[in-house]
């Protein structure tokens, strides 16, 4: 045979051969199918994307170049992503969140506190997650407890992710004091309201700068503990409604003689200047008298004296910090184990980004630390197993993400308040609100007459500025006007049918 037949024989075996061949030398020649789990590493086959983030608070100067830098070349090896966060002053975030996500502008992830998922899924502003979990979320779903998801299903379908796993019980009841100053005026613990009076009245006749101050926004569950017997807790943060723990009934908070008694304290508490009404309603104004080391005492949250320490010492380096339960025999209860929620929004462009940047935070402890305490050996150092901060600008905050199986102890801490906060939930309860959600959409025209009436007139009154004695009967004539129990009656029908499938 000619050489050129042979040659043209042989092509036309070859090409005989790779059209029978072909799907299996394809099969394993090219890349494998993205496993929604795989390593980070394998995600450099996705098309790159920017994750544009909401967080409330004020950037640092570290944070901003961190993120630049050191963090997104990370996520550009690990998830072929970059980060891109937009900042709103504490002040205005729910105003200018909402704002964002109303008009559909296209971020991806934000965080809020968990009473806000179901306003916000009712709404149509944020995404279920259930198959973005199952395909993205293996490291989520294993450092997050069961318990914790449980809280965001509504309609049988998850809406948020609960990023903290840690202790709970008790969150927004305690009262976190300055304790050096505390010990300055010669006392060494708070245990009643008129030990907060107590410790006012002795630090103002040294320092007159120094204020009191309890929030008037959060609070009334903190002094609940002292003035009932009953054991409630809040439904949500609108403090109209709440639930009796020992009976298991929803109670209307603005009706009952509790509400009259948290009333008339902040009454004196105003005349008295322990509540300066400079501070009342501003929030940006209390926040300013913090970082300047000048409040005595505000609404603890179980690890906020942990939280808020490095704030303290850069105002004043011998301040430390303790929070203390009024009436501590009476129980602790667990309403929300995870109170922070990070929600995808209905306008994202990349959920799966989302939901791998955050299952990628809980891929291991080496990432965990990276992302809240930032490079070590340059923002910060393990010293003695505890995590010391070489830097005092804010990174991400530990607290949004805090996990029981990656926390480590900050060095700056005394022991006794670590230990205060892991033995926090020992002989705690839970809610009997726990997993409940009230779907406001049957009374949303009623909710939001309802809301413009309290703000009017219940939240002066709240605040101690107003007399309970001469405003309250017409504040609650209003209100009754405005739907008050339509919407008492809607939350009673669904709490009762909750109760029923529970």
């Amino acid at each position: 045979m000619k050489p050129a037949v042979i040659g043209t024989v042989a092509v036309l075996l070859l090409a005989v051969a790779y059209v029978i061949f072909s799907p299996y030398l394809s099969q394993g020649l090219s890349h494998k199918p993205q496993s929604p789990n795989a390593d980070s590493a394998d995600h450099g086959s996705e098309p790159f994307v920017t994750l544009k983030v909401i967080m409330p608070g004020d950037q640092s100067a570290r944070m901003a170049d961190f993120v630049e830098n050191e963090l997104n070349d990370r996520l550009r090896k690990d998830l072929n992503m970059n980060l891109e966060l937009t900042y709103i002053p504490w002040s205005n975030y729910q105003q200018k969140l909402e704002l964002a996500l109303s008009t559909g502008e296209d971020y991806d992830l934000f965080w809020y506190g968990a009473s806000f998922v179901s306003v916000y899924s009712t709404k149509g502003y944020i995404q279920p997650l259930d198959r973005l979990l199952n395909a993205y979320g293996k490291d989520l779903i294993k450092h997050i407890p069961d318990e914790n998801f449980k809280q965001n299903r509504i309609g049988g379908k998850l809406w948020a992710i609960p990023s903290q796993a840690f202790t709970s019980a008790g969150k927004f009841s305690s009262v976190m004091v300055r304790q050096d100053l505390l010990e300055k005026v010669g006392m060494t613990t708070i245990k009643t309201t008129k030990d907060l009076e107590q410790f006012y009245e002795r630090m103002h006749a040294i320092d007159p700068s120094y204020y009191g101050y309890l929030e008037t926004d959060r609070g009334h569950e903190l002094l609940w503990r002292e003035l009932t017997d009953r054991n409630y807790s809040s439904l949500d943060e609108r403090m109209l409604f709440m639930v009796d723990e020992d009976s298991g009934e929803i109670v209307s908070y603005v009706e009952s003689d509790v509400y009259k008694k948290v009333a008339k304290l902040r009454e004196s508490w105003v005349n008295k200047g322990i509540i300066d009404k400079n501070l009342v309603g501003n929030p940006a104004a209390k926040i300013d008298q913090e970082n300047a080391g000048k409040l005595l005492f505000r609404v603890g949250a179980v690890s906020r004296a942990m939280e808020n320490l490095q704030a303290a010492r850069n105002a004043d380096p011998n301040a430390r910090l303790r929070e203390y339960y009024l009436a501590e025999d009476k129980p602790k209860y667990i309403t929300n184990p995870s109170n922070e929620a990070f929600m995808i929004t209905s306008a994202s462009n990349n959920p799966e980004r989302a939901m791998m940047f955050m299952n990628w935070i809980l891929q291991s402890k080496e990432n965990y630390n990276f992302i809240i305490y930032g490079v070590e050996g340059k923002d910060y150092e393990l010293a003695n197993g505890k995590i010391k901060q070489l830097t005092n600008d804010q990174l991400m905050y530990e607290w949004m993400w805090r996990n029981k199986d990656y926390f480590t102890a900050p060095a700056s801490v005394e022991d006794d308040i670590i230990d205060d906060m892991l033995a926090n939930d020992e002989n705690s309860r839970m809610s009997k609100l726990s997993g409940f959600h009230f779907n406001e959409a049957p009374v949303k025209n009623e909710i939001a007459q309802v809301m413009a009436v309290y703000k009017e007139k219940f939240e002066p009154i709240n605040f101690g500025l107003a007399s309970y004695d001469q405003y309250y009967e017409d504040a609650l004539a209003s209100l009754k006007k405005a739907g008050f129990d339509i919407v008492f009656d809607e939350l009673k029908k669904q709490f009762a049918e909750f109760q029923l499938q529970h």
